[in-house]
């Protein structure tokens, strides 16, 4: 969800400043958050990691994590968490592991690190943070329950909302926006690849959906194996490299909020991410390091450990929560409440998407309504 335009003056409610050399530059900031907030600093000021090539994206930080495996940061364009993708290069071919926004040549990048292989290009979902830079390429994998979502972000008309669309400046965060000009990241339009001035050009791209299990073959022996993880999307998926023992995970910890009627809603339950974890929780000795799509990366498997047993609490006592908040969706007051998971961050949900039923109840009472 894009943040706030509104500044936020509760306390770390503006994260303090990480030098940064890229061509975007934040307008809008999610709240700070201590640890992840700590690890970036250390990581984007002083690491010794840290490769940059302006010359062909200056939107992109790009640090090796393994042997032939890179970890490429952007900013958020909409104000929400700063994004991770990642690359892996195998014997034959390469995989790529989400597209972020789409700002800046990420096609011009990735050949930069990996000459002319064969590329594979996965979304973990269909958020526009994971999804937007697609339009780069001309084939897409994901779950197969992420390909209704995938679908309707399959045009040159989602990068708009980023923009001030009316004919009248806007205040954001205390900082006048003129018409036309971003709203949360200041960063050059004509820097999104696709020509939006001319968008009867746009081409899309293909879409493959797969199952959970599916092996993308990098080439003598090297696999990356899809691993369906639920629950912030019907179809999350994360993609673990076997030959590095890694799990990329995408996003875990928030379950998303869909109209009962979506296709795969069941999917996006607390349950569903209960199931998946107990699914993979007899490999979780098999994982060295895991991955998500945002904050601090190289993590324990202990963590996906933690996530199953806060499920589990949920599950046991769903209205025994950590926090909760209310806010207005579609004319309806809603609660989002959080369980804290030990040692990492929080699970979000909402007490009405904790079990399959409930979505599925929900789905026979609106096919009665005429």
């Amino acid at each position: 969800m894009p943040g706030s335009l509104k500044k936020n003056t509760a306390l770390g409610a503006v994260p303090r400043p990480i030098h940064s050399e890229l061509k975007s530059r934040r307008i809008v900031w999610e709240k700070e958050h201590p640890v992840r907030w700590s690890f970036m600093k250390i990581l984007r000021e002083t690491s010794t990691l840290k490769q940059f090539y302006p010359q062909i994206n200056p939107y992109t930080e790009v640090y090796p994590v393994r042997d032939h495996v890179w970890a490429l940061y952007n900013d958020s364009f909409d104000g929400a968490g700063d994004v991770w993708m990642y690359l892996i290069e195998g014997p034959k071919r390469a995989l790529l592991v989400d597209t972020s926004f789409g700002v800046g040549d990420l096609k011009g990048l990735i050949r930069h690190l990996i000459g002319d292989k064969e590329l594979i290009v996965c979304n973990t979902h269909a958020h526009y943070d994971h999804c937007y830079g697609n339009a780069q390429f001309d084939r897409v994998y994901c779950h197969r329950n992420e390909v209704p979502d995938l679908m309707t972000k399959n045009n040159p008309d989602i990068w708009d909302y980023l923009f001030n669309n009316t004919e009248e400046p806007v205040m954001v965060w205390d900082e006048r926006v003129e018409p036309g000009k971003p709203l949360y990241t200041d960063f050059d339009r004509h820097d999104i690849i696709v020509d939006r001035d001319h968008r009867e050009t746009y081409r899309p791209y293909e879409i493959v959906g797969v199952e959970d299990g599916h092996e993308f073959d990098l080439g003598e022996g090297w696999v990356v194996e899809a691993v369906l993880l639920p629950g912030h999307t019907p179809g999350q998926c994360g993609y673990y490299d076997r030959h590095h023992r890694i799990l990329f995970c995408g996003d875990l910890t928030g379950i998303g909020q869909r109209k009962p009627q979506s296709p795969y809603s069941e999917f996006c339950t607390v349950e569903a991410l209960h199931d998946a974890l107990i699914r993979l929780k007899p490999r979780f000795a098999q994982i060295d390091g895991v991955f998500p799509g945002h904050g601090a990366w190289d993590q324990s498997q202990l963590i996906l450990q933690y996530l199953l047993e806060t499920t589990e609490r949920v599950m046991a006592n769903p209205g025994n929560c950590d926090s909760v908040q209310e806010m207005i969706r579609d004319g309806k007051v809603q609660q989002s409440m959080t369980k804290n998971i030990h040692q990492w961050t929080a699970l979000r949900y909402s007490p009405q998407r904790v079990f399959r039923k409930q979505v599925l109840k929900s789905q026979s009472q609106d096919s009665l309504i005429p």
